[in-house]
């Protein structure tokens, strides 16, 4: 039994949920059969929650840690152990390319997510030179629908004024004659294909949930992309509220993208109490040594 090769494909039955748990935290990973809102597209973590709060930290309908390589496709779900499970994709005529996802609890409140993937075609959008890799996170009607990260040496507290406008963050550290050029689509245009008027310091944001917060701490800062939209998720529960669409991106450039070669993605979920930036930035430190360890 290979990596790619889950139980449901060596002669078990298939499952579609597995509750993960470790620490303060509990979560259910699922698979794509869900039919939620928009049908059946909503694999990743189905539900986030804490013994702080019991509330799932994403919308009921939708998901977190959702991938695109993912999204509206046949996955496989398989049960790794009491914290971990794992989403994968084989290759077909719809889309060509192998995919796994790989989603693990750490006591005390961390989900641990990578994500590898070797495309056997050239997967990148007409017109584009580069590779997009992305995630989607449909919150919980928050009473704070802001991302929150360093921008210029300050703390930014942003969320786009309306759906597809200034939504996409990118690094500092890339000049604008190196960002990726996105081709004119036009009534067909992503709506994270337009650039904020600023940028990201470290690769990190954070969202507020009630006295919690959800941090997210990356890799390869270089390809790492913020987006977000105040109305992503829909509508809320409470009508004055909406649901946000915390998302994110890697972009591999043209030099470095090449079918038949893995590339694997990650990142650090850290769902606990909020008590302050100064313990976000100390956060931020340890999960950065355990990605870069």
């Amino acid at each position: 039994m290979t990596d790619f090769e889950p139980r449901s494909m060596v002669g078990l039955l298939p499952i579609h949920s597995h509750l993960i748990q470790a620490g303060d935290l509990q979560a259910v990973v699922g698979d794509g059969v869900r039919n939620g809102v928009g049908g059946t597209q909503y694999c990743g973590l189905w539900s986030l929650t804490s013994r702080h709060r019991v509330f799932n930290a994403f919308g009921n309908s939708f998901a977190g840690l959702l991938p695109g390589e993912l999204r509206g496709r046949r996955t496989f779900l398989e049960e790794l152990d009491a914290t971990s499970a794992v989403l994968t994709r084989e290759p077909d005529r719809q889309r060509q390319s192998r995919t796994r996802a790989l989603y693990r609890v750490e006591a005390p409140f961390t989900i641990h997510h990578e994500l590898t993937l070797c495309d056997e075609a050239d997967l990148r959008a007409p017109g584009c030179s580069f590779r997009e890799v992305s995630w989607c996170n449909y919150m919980n009607s928050p009473d704070d629908p802001r991302l929150h990260f360093l921008a210029d040496g300050q703390w930014l507290r942003y969320i786009p004024p309306s759906h597809g406008i200034h939504s996409n963050v990118a690094p500092a550290s890339v000049p604008n004659d190196e960002l990726e050029k996105w081709p004119n689509t036009g009534e067909g245009r992503p709506f994270h294909w337009h650039r904020a008027p600023f940028r990201f310091d470290e690769p990190f944001y954070y969202g507020r949930i009630g006295d919690m917060v959800l941090l997210l701490v990356f890799d390869q800062p270089q390809w790492l992309r913020f987006f977000s939209s105040p109305s992503g998720g829909g509508g809320a529960i409470q009508s004055e509220r909406t649901c946000p669409a915390w998302d994110f991106e890697w972009v591999i450039p043209e030099g470095e993208y090449m079918p038949g070669r893995d590339f694997t993605f990650r990142v650090r979920m850290i769902y606990k109490r909020f008590h302050s930036d100064d313990d976000i930035l100390l956060e931020v430190q340890k999960a950065q040594q355990i990605l870069h360890g």
